[in-house]
């Protein structure tokens, strides 16, 4: 064969491309395999003291040792969980940061806002982590005696009472707006930015009711400064019996329930992603987070990488039936 001029030139170029290519395939390879070789952040869109972060913070103490490297939360709640998401969203894929989503994250806030700065697809579920319960609370002061006594009391108020929430559309809002629909009651918003604030804000008597998950409350609970008055679901809850369910109160459909879950930014390796997933699965079933677990009221469930995508679909749909029943929008 005869080559013409520049043709062997070429042939070094292309030569070149290949040998570079074939070293970062295997560079990469390499990354993969001692993954993970550095500390993983985990993002955290909550804020500090919710029940969301008290479980990640004990998912990330048993995922550490899993992976041979510190999982470190980091905060970035407000906006809705928006600003933690997107955050997370624009990470690289490459397993060194991760999301502790919801159904706030992944359910709600696309159905909400007009403009949200992520979107779902942009994220690889990991694995359902846990399932969670909305309870209606009150002080013990104003003298609500049960769901149904507030429901008229509030019915024959001259003013709205007033409901705190730590997130419009997270589920602290979307249960009282579905309260105000169910009850056919009047209720003001009044928001704080996170849980230990609208605990504040009740103890102090700014607000007569709120509606929020178990753990954070049992302390204050069994000191008698606030008072649960019903529950979502369809059981008692263990640690709180005396507690009824909103049906046995004859309000059988409120409170949506919502889940925790594991994300990352779309794209990652495969053997990164299985890695991920075994450790969150090891420490989600270690002993001591379930018995603190369970202390704190909630269900851990885990699940395999296709049935919490699968999970993700229908609770998107679900969510967006609810809000769109509510005809709640936010911008």
């Amino acid at each position: 064969m005869t080559l013409s001029k520049g043709a062997a030139p070429a042939l070094g170029r292309r030569a070149l491309a290949v040998a570079l290519a074939g070293l970062a395939a295997a560079g990469q390879a390499r990354a993969e395999e001692n993954f993970p070789s550095r500390p993983i952040r985990l993002i955290m869109p909550y804020g500090p003291g919710s029940e969301p972060d008290t479980l990640g913070r004990m998912l990330a103490q048993g995922m550490g040792p899993a992976l041979g490297q510190p999982v470190v939360v980091e905060n970035k709640g407000g906006g809705s969980s928006m600003i933690g998401a997107e955050a997370a969203a624009n990470s690289r894929p490459d397993g060194y940061t991760l999301l502790f989503g919801g159904s706030t994250v992944f359910a709600a806030n696309p159905h909400l806002f007009q403009k949200v700065p992520y979107k779902p697809e942009q994220f690889q579920p990991i694995t359902l982590l846990m399932r969670g319960r909305i309870l209606l609370y009150t002080n013990p002061s104003l003298g609500y005696a049960s769901v149904k006594d507030l429901v008229a009391k509030a019915k024959a108020a001259e003013q709205p009472l007033r409901f705190g929430s730590t997130g419009k559309g997270n589920g602290t809002h979307l249960s009282a707006e579905q309260f105000k629909v169910q009850a056919r009651i009047d209720l003001t918003d009044i928001a704080y930015r996170s849980t230990t604030d609208m605990q504040q804000g009740m103890l102090r008597g700014e607000i007569d009711l709120a509606f929020d998950s178990v753990g954070p409350y049992i302390a204050l609970v069994r000191e008698g400064k606030i008072r649960p008055l019903g529950t979502a679901g369809r059981q008692r809850i263990g640690i709180l019996p005396d507690v009824p369910t909103f049906a046995e109160e004859g309000l059988p459909d409120l409170g949506m329930p919502y889940w925790y879950g594991l994300y990352a930014p779309a794209g990652l390796p495969a053997p990164v992603l299985a890695r991920l997933h075994a450790a969150a699965v090891k420490a989600m079933a270690d002993p001591t987070l379930l018995a603190r677990a369970e202390q704190q009221g909630a269900t851990i469930e885990t699940q395999d990488l296709r049935s919490f995508e699968a999970m993700n679909r229908a609770e998107y749909a679900a969510w967006g039936k609810l809000i769109g029943a509510l005809n709640v929008r936010l911008d």
